[in-house]
This record gives structure tokens, C-alpha cells and sequence, in this order.
């Protein structure tokens, strides 16, 4: 029997035990104890729903720990503005100390107005999650999401408001006219005006220093964009050709920048962080502590975000977050967003302590890095840890995908890995069904696709493409390409040496980990040497940016709207791993990296047309095309896609749809409004 701590909690060597399975010769027998019951929808992705309408408002009951906001009729979609506004009881006694205006004069004249998803909530409360590191920054950021403009929370509905309230786009759709909320204030009570954006522009984007060559959705044909305030509330961008993915950027890239080690965004604190920048401030002869100081982890920060961070540094064993009080949305009620009081992501060892946290009902909503090997155990548990368990279609292409690096600097595996028929025979070695069986509950789709079929830019065919698992064409085609078997059944290089593949992850335990290991079993079936090295995401990324790894695995997210930030399709940047020298080349406008070459080039031509576009059947057209030349080309090799994502929820924690799609472009589970989610005392 497992063994329970005195608070009825799974221990950890308990906990390992029961996830654990056997391995033989390097064969994994499977990836969980059992598997879980059939899912109700189809599980290659579930139609996304649109939220649910809410229910009429409830107010807490008698003696409840939370406070109760004031209560609403249910919300309508076009429901009007309130008038009159409250707070969190926190902030009230601020306020009634003379330590915040009221809260009239912290919001600002049009709030955003937040529809709950099942009941107008109740003020209180801490959201305990779990992150592995400052690498693991999406933990805590994808919580807090704002951005100029915002993604809806079905995937299937148009671009939302978000601090720009409205925008409008010129007749020859060369000019966007952005229009921000007045009166938005800063989480120090400044006010946020067209003068931050103008000091992202000019002082962080056009700044070598900070930023090598200007943000690529900002540059069209060579040019970048202009940035013109007309009034405090609103900016002129200016480009010289009509810019197709500029509301789209706007959404995914228009949060506050830095993002962590993202860097990207759309404004910054100009009234904060001139003091930092050597531009203003003369004393200062580099730009560390500007970055520093920049950082969405350093709680001096002001920020626009629901929760800002109050507590972090390095040693830590938690980032703390807590309640913006010049927050700038509301609820129908008029009762001042978020709910929740605070966030704390606890620091853990690794995604298996993670895991046992969510075990024993110490996550009170998560997502990331919950494990699907893990679905079984949480189910069992799931009442005493007091818990519901979700499974969200998710917008991930492959769950493991392999990038065979083209551009990688070894003299005798370039030529090889640069050889489609290669690349044809690593993608029928592999079976696919197996890993969907024993790793994903044959939950998932075998594919080669890097899209789902919801996505409009999604190509049928590509999904069966060189797909079919076939040992004998496999090693045809290592024939064809050059490479021969040795007295030993090993296949060598044309110089008489053994080939030798080394598949590189951040990965160490889990789902995707044991994945990757059949895979690499798979190749050594056929006579491919093959090695499986895990590193820590801290060191693997950057080697990976800097075109050191031979073979990379990661997960093709952005499958629904993958033009936002399309590097699993083409080599946009060194974060496309099937050619990362070429990504520089085209990031760097041509500064440095290598210039591409055949369906490579034919590929970013077509994504300049796309980006150039404003007509909706074209851009389809042209990133269709683009979907083909990756496949065809094996750019990037899936192998099981559309895996749900595990959600694991508090009892009590509410207003979080049943169903949602989870995805990075649409910073999942920001564009669900958390700061209506809230702690429901019973």
C-alpha cells in the first residue's frame, strides 16, 4: 500500500513507485499503470466551445472566508458598462487609510468589462501552482497575460479589446490607428500613456544594445515600421506595405516587454526604466542593470497585470504575486478585478515533484507540466485531494517532435541530415501507434503534421505523409542516401565510419521522454546508432539558439495559428531547429547566419507575401503552401499529435470552463481571464 504522510499526502518515493514502470532492454513496457476511460469527443481535438453563458450571480454564504463582491444579474454578452464600482476589501481599508485613491480614480473611464464564466466571484484567497525553475517562467506568466489586444477564449472567435480599446486601419491598410483606454494607470498608480509604447519603439526595439535588428512582425519589406503618438491615448503605426499579422501581433506580442527571456513586447514602463537606460542616464555605461530592472521577476517593476510579482529573487523558493489595485477590468457588477488575492508558484525539484504536488491537491490550477503517464493516479486521487481533473484538447501538432538540424556544423552529418531521403527514412522507422499506445493512452493522433485539422491553414495530406511506419523502405532509403551496413549491422558514413545520432531533450522523465526513447529504439531497430542525451532546458535551449544540437526534440505547439510565430514551418529564426543558421539569417535580415536555398528560400518568400496580406482567402492560400514545402521536405518530423492537456483544478476553484484549448500563441490560460477565476466557499 502507498504510503501517507499524517496529512493523508502521498510521499514522494510512494508516489515514484506507482508512476514508475518497468523497463527491459532498453524496450519501455508503458508510460502508466492503466489506461483512462474512453473520452466522450473525438481525441484528436474536440471542437473548442464557446464559454458557457453565466449563471445567475451568487453571493457568499453567511461566515464565508472570502468576500463577496456585490452581486449581478448574469451577464449578457453585450452586457452595458456599470457605474458604479467596489474592491477588494484589502484594498478598501487602503484606501480607507489614505493609502489609495478610491477606486473610481484607480480605474480608468471604459473598463474592461470581464464576463465570468459561471458566476459573478467571491474577493480572497492564494492560487498555489508549481514552476521548476526561472527557464519554467510560463508557470507564472501565461497566468498573468495582458496584452495590447487579446485572444478570445475560443480560438474560434475574432481578436478581443484588450488596453487598446478599439482600432482602426487606414483605407490602403498601411496605417493602424490604436486607440488606449483613458485614464489606464501603472501598478504604481502612473499613468500608462502612448508614451511607453513610444519608449519600447524607440528606446528598447530600435536599441542594438537591447535588441539586434527590429522585431520581424514590425518590418515590412526591409522597412521597419513608424510609430507615431497623435494624443496620449492614441498611436499611428505606419508601415510601408499593408501588414497582414499586425492585430495578430498585437495579440501574442503585445504584452509588456521584456517577457522574461522571451524579448518581446509592445510597451514599458518609460516613467520606471529611463532612470536604467544609459540613453538617459549617463552614469550607467551598460545596460545590465536595465534589464535587470526590466524583468517581469523584479518586483519593483510596475507592471499592467492582474497580479504583479511582490516577492522573488534568486534563491527563492517561490514567486509571489499579489493583487494590482490600479487593475483596469472589472466584472459586470462593477467589482474590481482579480478575485484572487495572490499567486505563489513554489520552486519545485523537477516535473515529478510537480506531479506529486498536483497528487496530493497542493496545485489549485495547473496545466503545465502536469504529465499525461500521471491521469490514472490523479483520477484515484483526485477525492481526496479534493480535485477535479480535466482534459483539454490541445493545439500541439506532435507531442515529440524531431528537427533534424540542416545547418549543424559537424563536416560529415550535414550532408547527411541535409539529404531528404535521410530524413524520409527516420520518419518510416518510427512507430507511431506504439507511442500513441503506450505513452499516450491512445489519446493522440499519429501524424507528421505540424497542424491540427481546426487550424485554417491545416493541409490533409501532410498528415500521413512519410508517416506509415515501414522498416524495410526505411532502410532503402538509407541505401539510396548514401550510407552503408557494416559486418557489425550497423550503418556507416560514406568515410568508413559508423553513423552515430545523438537525440537531444530537456526531458527526463515522463510521457514525452519515453517517448523520445522509442523513438530512438525504433532507430536502432533498423541498425542506426543512436544515443538519447538529456540536459536541462537552462543548458539545452541556448545550445539548441546556437546550432550546437544535431537532432532536437520538442513539441510543435501554435498548430492552430502557427503564422504568429511560425518556427516549426520555416526557418524564421534560431529557434527553428531543422535550420537554425538559416533563422538567423532571415531574423538578422541577412546581418549574419546562412542564406537559405531552394524550397528554404521559396518558403520565407511565400511568408513575406503572407505577412503582406490583408485578405483572408490569400493568406490562407500562401500558408498552405508553405504547410506542403515543410512536409514534403520533412522540416519537422511529428510523431503523435493532439494529445489533451491534463488540467488539474481545485473543487472550490471556479469559473474554469470544462473544456478549453490550450496553446502558447494564445497564452493559455491567460486568454481565459483569470482574473475571474475565484475560490467558492460552499
Amino acid at each position: 500500500m502507498a504510503a501517507l504522510d499524517g496529512q493523508g499526502r502521498l510521499n514522494r518515493r510512494s508516489f515514484v513507485r506507482l508512476v514508475g514502470f518497468a523497463t527491459g532492454a532498453g524496450v519501455l513496457a508503458a508510460c502508466s499503470p492503466s489506461a483512462p476511460a474512453a473520452p466522450t469527443q473525438s481525441a484528436a481535438v474536440p471542437k473548442p466551445t464557446t464559454p458557457p453563458a453565466a449563471p445567475a450571480a451568487t453571493t457568499a454564504p453567511a461566515g464565508a472566508a472570502t468576500s463577496a463582491p456585490a452581486a449581478a444579474a448574469a451577464p449578457t454578452a453585450a452586457a452595458a458598462a456599470p457605474t458604479k464600482f467596489t474592491e477588494a476589501p484589502q484594498l478598501a481599508d487602503l484606501v480607507k487609510q489614505g493609502k489609495l485613491p478610491p477606486v473610481e480614480q484607480r480605474l480608468p473611464a471604459n473598463p474592461l468589462v470581464v464576463q465570468p464564466i459561471e458566476e459573478v466571484g467571491q474577493y480572497g484567497g492564494t492560487w498555489r501552482g508549481a514552476f521548476t525553475g526561472v527557464a519554467d517562467f510560463h508557470a507564472y506568466g501565461r497566468n498573468v497575460y495582458e496584452a495590447i489586444l487579446r485572444w478570445p477564449r475560443d480560438p474560434h472567435q475574432p481578436i478581443q479589446p484588450g488596453l487598446a480599446e478599439k482600432w482602426e486601419f487606414s483605407p490602403d491598410n498601411k496605417q493602424l490607428t490604436l486607440t488606449l483606454r483613458k485614464g489606464l494607470k501603472w501598478s504604481d498608480g502612473e499613468p500608462f500613456t502612448t508614451d511607453d509604447i513610444l519608449f519600447w519603439w524607440n528606446d528598447i526595439a530600435l536599441d542594438k544594445s537591447l535588441t539586434p535588428s527590429p522585431p520581424s512582425e514590425w518590418v515590412i519589406n526591409d522597412e521597419p515600421m513608424k510609430v507615431e503618438a497623435l494624443s496620449p491615448e492614441q498611436v499611428r503605426l505606419t508601415f510601408p506595405a499593408p501588414n497582414g499579422m499586425a492585430l495578430r501581433m498585437l495579440a501574442f506580442h503585445g504584452n509588456q516587454w521584456p517577457l522574461n527571456f522571451e524579448r518581446f513586447g509592445f510597451f514599458a514602463p518609460a516613467h520606471y526604466l529611463k532612470q536604467f537606460h544609459p540613453k538617459y542616464n549617463s552614469a550607467l555605461t551598460d545596460y545590465k542593470t536595465f534589464n535587470e530592472k526590466a524583468d517581469d521577476l523584479d518586483p519593483g517593476r510596475p507592471s499592467m497585470t492582474s497580479w504583479r510579482v511582490t516577492s522573488w529573487q534568486p534563491g527563492d523558493r517561490a514567486i509571489v504575486a499579489s493583487r494590482n489595485p490600479y487593475y483596469w477590468k472589472v466584472d459586470p457588477a462593477g467589482n474590481q478585478l482579480p478575485y484572487i488575492d495572490e499567486l505563489r508558484v513554489e520552486l519545485v525539484e523537477d516535473s515529478e515533484a510537480l506531479n506529486l504536488k498536483a497528487v496530493n491537491g497542493e496545485i489549485d490550477m495547473q496545466f503545465r507540466r502536469i504529465d499525461i503517464a500521471k491521469y490514472t493516479l490523479l483520477q484515484e486521487s483526485k477525492q481526496r485531494g479534493d480535485y477535479r481533473v480535466l482534459r483539454w484538447p490541445d493545439a500541439n501538432g506532435s507531442q515529440v517532435a524531431l528537427f533534424i538540424n540542416q545547418t549543424f556544423d559537424d563536416a560529415d552529418l550535414r550532408p547527411i541530415f541535409r539529404d531528404l531521403r535521410f530524413r524520409q527514412a527516420l520518419s518510416y522507422a518510427i512507430n507511431r501507434k506504439r507511442i500513441n499506445d503506450v505513452c499516450f493512452f491512445s489519446l493522440g493522433r499519429e501524424t507528421n503534421a505540424v497542424l491540427i485539422p481546426d487550424s485554417p491553414y491545416y493541409v490533409s495530406e501532410t498528415g500521413d505523409e512519410y508517416a506509415q511506419f515501414d522498416p524495410d523502405k526505411a532502410a532503402s532509403l538509407l541505401q539510396q542516401a548514401g550510407l552503408s551496413k557494416g559486418p557489425d549491422g550497423v550503418w556507416m558514413m560514406s568515410n568508413g565510419q559508423p553513423l552515430e545520432l545523438t537525440i537531444e531533450t530537456y526531458q527526463t522523465k515522463g510521457a514525452v521522454f519515453d517517448a523520445t526513447e522509442l523513438v530512438r529504439k525504433d532507430w536502432e531497430n533498423i541498425g542506426l546508432k543512436a544515443v538519447l542525451k538529456s540536459s536541462q532546458r537552462e543548458s539545452f535551449w541556448p545550445r539548441a539558439l546556437d546550432n550546437q544540437v544535431g537532432i532536437a526534440v520538442w513539441g510543435t505547439d501554435r498548430a492552430l495559428e502557427p503564422f504568429v510565430d511560425p518556427i516549426y514551418l520555416l526557418p524564421y529564426d534560431n529557434r527553428s531547429w531543422f535550420a537554425p543558421k538559416v533563422g538567423d539569417w532571415y531574423s538578422s535580415r541577412g546581418a549574419k547566419g546562412e542564406k537559405p536555398e531552394a524550397d528554404m528560400a521559396k518558403a520565407l518568400d511565400l511568408f513575406d507575401q503572407l505577412k503582406g496580406s490583408t485578405d483572408d482567402a490569400k493568406q490562407v492560400d500562401l500558408g498552405k503552401q508553405i504547410v506542403k514545402l515543410n512536409a514534403d521536405n520533412l522540416w519537422t518530423m511529428g510523431t503523435v499529435g493532439a494529445v489533451p492537456s491534463i488540467t488539474v483544478v481545485k473543487n472550490n476553484f471556479r469559473n474554469v470552463p470544462e473544456n478549453a484549448v490550450t496553446d502558447w500563441i494564445y497564452m493559455s490560460p491567460g486568454n481565459l481571464d483569470p482574473s475571474q477565476f475565484f475560490y467558492k466557499k460552499a
